[in-house]
């Protein structure tokens, strides 16, 4: 259970995120439904949008996101590099939907999380083949977050969210890091023993 604290300053952090990357129209009306919110709403909320993940006592006040990146928090983990690690997102839109978070706190754009926000989107083109793909990067409780998701029909960031089971995200996984097995060449024989042939008759 979060505390009166905890619960004001993640409210506030997903105010501020909300005031930077919503449509204007939609504003008002979102920041009301996360400021009427009791304890008890809010962790639903939380928990439904896979911000408040399951963790120890130990890991109960630290940032979800250096959680996850540090492998404290399961995850299921696509890709990684010095300063970003790409995992599948639980909550996803689409199938492959994944996130590129930054390792660290940085208010600077990350050369990292580029590099494997490349990576990334290209191994799900060729695995999953999506019509096409679409990126958003952001910023959440000081990391820099870049959601992938690709786009089958018409779906966009704002589309419904569906819940895959730990089954699925695991089997998932599996594909989408799984090399394809090179076949074996077949060694040709060489012929070794000399071939008899009749003499040239005048």
């Amino acid at each position: 259970m979060l505390s009166e604290e905890e619960a004001k300053e993640l409210k506030e952090k997903i105010i501020a995120q909300i005031e930077t990357t919503f449509p204007a129209e939609k504003i008002p009306s979102a920041k009301q439904q996360i400021e009427t919110m009791n304890n008890e709403e809010f962790e639903r909320f939380l928990e439904k949008n896979g911000i408040l993940k399951e963790a120890n006592e130990e890991n109960k006040n630290e940032c979800v996101f250096c959680a996850i990146t540090s492998g404290k928090i399961e995850s299921s983990v696509i890709g990684e590099n010095k300063g970003a690690v790409a995992v599948l997102e639980i909550n996803p839109i689409s199938k492959g939907h994944a996130l590129i978070i930054a390792k660290v706190h940085d208010e600077k754009p990350q050369k990292d999380v580029i590099l494997l926000e490349k990576k990334i989107s290209s191994l799900l083109k060729r695995k999953l083949k999506p019509k096409s793909m679409e990126t958003s990067p952001s910023r959440l409780f000081g990391h820099e977050v870049v959601n992938i998701l690709p786009v089958y029909n018409n779906e966009d960031l704002k589309s419904e969210r569906k819940h895959s089971s730990k089954e699925e995200i695991n089997e998932l996984k599996e594909m989408l890091l799984k090399k394809k097995e090179k076949k074996p060449r077949k060694k040709t024989e060489k012929i070794t023993e000399r071939l008899w042939l009749p003499k040239r008759i005048p």
